[in-house]
Order: C-alpha cells, then sequence, then structure tokens
C-alpha cells in the first residue's frame, strides 16, 4: 500500500487517526483514547486473564481499542515506520509470531520466567509491531497478564524516551533495567497489584 493511501485509510485530513467517534482534534481523540484504554486495561486486570499465544495479543488489541478503532486486533498488511524506525515487513508476521509463541511456550513452561525472558519477549513484539497505533500499550499489558500467570507483578521503569531508544537498538540489556519483578503469593495478587 502506497503512503498516500495509508494516509486516506487512516487520517482525516488534518492529520488526525480515523476513529468511530468521528474526533477530529487529536488532542481531544488522545485524551478519550487514554480515558478508554486505561478503563479497559483495569477491567482486564481485575478479572484476569490466561495468556496462551500471540492470539491473545490481537484479542487484548481488540479489547482495549476496538471502541475507537475499526482496526483494532487486526494486523496489519503494509509496511510501518515510526520516528525513523521501520518495524517488520508484514510478510514476516508467519515466522515472527512462530518465534513469539515458542517464547511464550518456554516462558509459561517455566514457574518463574525472568527478567532476560520478559525482555527479549518485549523487544520481539515491539520489532513486530503488528498494530497502526497502539502496540505499547497492548505489549506493556500482554505482558503484565503473563507475569500474572505466574504470580508475578511487573513494574515498568517509566522512562520512555530511554525505553523507546533502547527498544530501537534491541538492547535486551538495557531493556532489562526497565522491567523489575515482584513475586507475590497468588495468581489473584499479582492481578490486583497491576490493576493499582
Amino acid at each position: 500500500m502506497k503512503d498516500e493511501e495509508l494516509k486516506k485509510r487512516f487520517l482525516y485530513p488534518n492529520g488526525t487517526l480515523r476513529n468511530k467517534l468521528n474526533l477530529q482534534d487529536a488532542n481531544e481523540l488522545s485524551t478519550v483514547e487514554y480515558r478508554t484504554v486505561a478503563h479497559n486495561a483495569i477491567w482486564l486486570l481485575h478479572h484476569g486473564y490466561v495468556i496462551k499465544n500471540m492470539d491473545d495479543f490481537a484479542k487484548i488489541h481488540r479489547f482495549l481499542f476496538s471502541d475507537i478503532y475499526t482496526w483494532a486486533g487486526q494486523f496489519r498488511n503494509y509496511y510501518l515506520t515510526k520516528g525513523g524506525t521501520d518495524f517488520m515487513p508484514p510478510t514476516a508476521f508467519d515466522t515472527a509470531t512462530t518465534n513469539i509463541n515458542q517464547q511464550l511456550e518456554t516462558i509459561k513452561a517455566t514457574k518463574k520466567p525472568t527478567v532476560e525472558q520478559y525482555a527479549k519477549l518485549l523487544d520481539s513484539l515491539n520489532y513486530l509491531h503488528p498494530f497502526r497505533e497502539g502496540n505499547g500499550r497492548t505489549t506493556r499489558l500482554f505482558i503484565q497478564l503473563l507475569a500474572a500467570n505466574h504470580a508475578q507483578y511487573i513494574d515498568y521503569n517509566r522512562q520512555d524516551s530511554k525505553v523507546i531508544e533502547a527498544l530501537n537498538q534491541s538492547d535486551l540489556i538495557k531493556l532489562q533495567d526497565f522491567i523489575k519483578i515482584t513475586n507475590v503469593k497468588s495468581v489473584q495478587e499479582s492481578f490486583i497489584n497491576a490493576a493499582k
């Protein structure tokens, strides 16, 4: 798909992302999106969710964003570049999804997954970047839910610009510095901690 076609498909003439609410002010859309996604994420954390495979990644994105975007939960079929970073071409999605599912199987089989395992998964999901918008929020929630399945709570050290730089460089050592794992007594407690 050419750039002009993508712009017409995803953006209003003023550059605001097309949305179900027909909000054409970028700031207003950002506020509504933030509140909607935060509400949906907290609901999911309160009710728990068992992560099985990459199908769940798409389901979580759909759950977070479907009130706002028609394409929520649908993997892109076009090339994506943001901030000078080229993300995985859609022609490689099948191979990448297989790789990520293998990582998930290893993590699920581990009693207490490590920071290294979560950092590698974070890096893989970031490079995949399958959605037009909302990849970071979906990835953080997906990993938080996966950790909760192991009675772990993840605290992301919120230094967004440094995290983005580490992700763009696929620097797993730096990414590990942004993830702090707390082991808790139960899966339920990990969901409660994550929802705070």
